[in-house]
C-alpha cells in the first residue's frame, strides 16, 4: 500500500513538472480560488439567515429576545428602540442587506474572477506547449527534435486539463453560494414584510 502511494505521488510530481512553470501559477490560483470559495460557502452557511423558518417569526417579532441565530441578531437590531417607525425598520433592513449581501457579493466576484482565470492560465500553457512543439519540429526529425515535440504536446494538454479541472468545481461552489445568497436576500425581505404587517397593522 505504501509503495502504491509513493508511486502515485511520483507520477503526480512528474505530471506537475511536465506542465512547466505554468503549473506553479495554476497551483497558486487553485489555492486562492478554493480558499476564497470555501470561506464564502462557510459565510453563507453560518446561522439561519438562509433557512427562512417563517413559522417562528410571529413569536420572535412579538419578543425579539427569543429569536435565534443570526436572524435573531438582525431582528433585535431592527426592533430595538421605543420609537419604532416604518422608516426606521426599512432603513435598518437596508443597512443589514448592505452589510451582509455586499460581503457575499464581493466573495462571489472574487471566486468568479478566479474561475475565469484558471482556463485562461491553462490556455497560456497550451500556447507555450505549442511553441515548444514548433521548436522541436524546427530541429528536424531527430531524437532531440521529437523529444521536444512530445514534451511540448504534453505541456499543452496537461495545462489545459489542469485549468479546466480547477475551474469546474469552483464554478459549482460559486453557484451554491449564489443560491444561498439569494435565499438570504429573500429571507430578509420576507421578515421585513412580516414585521411591517404584524407590528404596524395592529397599531394603525
Amino acid at each position: 500500500m505504501l509503495a502504491e502511494n509513493s508511486s502515485l505521488v511520483r507520477e503526480l510530481i512528474e505530471v506537475f513538472a511536465s506542465g512547466g512553470w505554468i503549473m506553479y501559477m495554476l497551483g497558486t490560483l487553485a489555492f486562492i480560488l478554493y480558499a476564497t470559495a470555501f470561506a464564502a460557502l462557510s459565510y453563507v452557511s453560518r446561522g439561519n439567515l438562509a433557512k427562512g423558518d417563517s413559522k417562528k417569526w410571529a413569536g420572535w417579532i412579538e419578543d425579539p429576545e427569543k429569536a435565534e441565530g443570526r436572524l435573531g441578531e438582525a431582528l433585535r437590531y431592527v426592533m430595538h428602540g421605543p420609537r419604532l417607525t416604518i422608516k426606521i425598520v426599512q432603513r435598518r433592513f437596508s443597512e443589514i442587506r448592505l452589510t451582509v449581501l455586499s460581503a457575499i457579493d464581493r466573495r462571489i466576484l472574487v471566486v468568479n474572477t478566479l474561475v475565469a482565470a484558471a482556463p485562461l492560465a491553462g490556455l497560456l500553457g497550451t500556447v507555450m506547449g505549442m511553441l515548444a512543439m514548433f521548436n522541436g519540429l524546427a530541429q528536424g526529425g531527430g531524437a532531440a527534435g521529437m523529444a521536444r515535440v512530445a514534451s511540448g504536446m504534453k505541456e499543452a494538454l496537461i495545462t489545459t486539463q489542469t485549468g479546466l479541472t480547477i475551474a469546474l468545481p469552483g464554478l459549482f461552489i460559486a453557484l451554491v453560494v449564489k443560491g444561498k445568497r439569494d435565499r438570504i436576500a429573500a429571507t430578509l425581505a420576507q421578515l421585513e414584510s412580516q414585521i411591517l404587517l404584524d407590528r404596524f397593522k395592529r397599531e394603525s
